[in-house]
């Protein structure tokens, strides 16, 4: 089992997952989005590895603005 904390959000899994995995899970687009996995920014060459348990990520989405 693994658990993953999403901006503060717990969430439990039957397997290990990667990054990329999780976003489709939680129905996130990847694209204009930012991971930070424990406080470092995770690059996209990255997001298909799995995530170790009680992983702490990020999710920043960009936005517009002036």
């Amino acid at each position: 089992m693994t658990t993953v904390n999403v901006n503060n959000t717990l969430h439990t899994f039957q397997n290990s997952l990667s990054a990329k995995q999780l976003l489709e899970h939680l129905n996130i687009s990847p694209n204009g989005i930012a991971l930070a996995l424990n406080n470092n920014v995770l690059p996209k060459s990255k997001w298909e590895e799995p995530l170790e348990n009680n992983a702490n990520i990020l999710i920043i989405k960009a936005t517009q603005g002036g």
